[in-house]
C-alpha cells in the first residue's frame, strides 16, 4: 500500500494513506486489520484526512513491513465477518455517525408529534400495532 509518514516517535507513527480521505468501510477495515495485529496497542483512523495513527510496542521496521504488505481488498471480507461477531461491550463503546443520528432524531420527533396529536385510545392502538408487527426490527 502506498503511504507517507506524517509523524513518527518511538512508539507511535501516523501515516497518510489517501490525500482525499477514507470511506467509512475503508476506515473500518483499517481499524480491524491493524488492531488485530500483534504488537499494535492502539489504532486511530482519521477518515477526513486519510490518516491512520498506530501505537505499538514492537519495532518500527515490523510496522512499516506490515504497512507495505497491507491491501484493502485482502481484508475486506475479514472486516465484514468481524462485524458480525462484535461484542456487546464494543457495541456500547462505538459512536454513531452523523447520518444515523439525524435519522434517529427525525424518527423520535415523528413519534413525539404522533403521540401529541393523537387522542389516548388511538395512541394505545397505534403502539399495540407497532408491537405486534415489529416492523422496525
Amino acid at each position: 500500500m502506498k503511504y507517507r509518514i506524517e509523524a513518527q516517535s518511538k512508539r507511535r507513527i501516523r501515516v497518510r494513506l489517501h490525500s482525499f480521505g477514507l470511506t467509512e468501510e475503508e476506515a473500518r477495515i483499517l481499524d480491524y486489520a491493524f488492531s488485530g495485529m500483534p504488537g499494535v496497542t492502539k489504532v486511530t483512523v482519521y477518515r477526513a484526512t486519510g490518516n491512520c495513527a498506530l501505537e505499538f510496542d514492537c519495532g518500527i521496521d515490523e510496522i512499516l513491513r506490515r504497512l507495505d504488505r497491507f491491501r484493502f481488498e485482502n481484508v475486506d471480507m475479514l472486516a465484514r465477518e468481524e462485524e458480525k461477531r462484535i461484542s456487546m461491550s464494543e457495541m456500547k463503546s462505538r459512536k454513531l455517525d452523523e447520518q444515523l443520528k439525524t435519522k434517529l432524531r427525525l424518527r423520535i420527533l415523528a413519534e413525539m408529534a404522533a403521540d401529541i396529536a393523537m387522542p389516548m385510545p388511538v395512541q394505545v392502538g397505534y403502539h399495540l400495532w407497532q408491537m405486534i408487527t415489529l416492523k422496525n426490527l
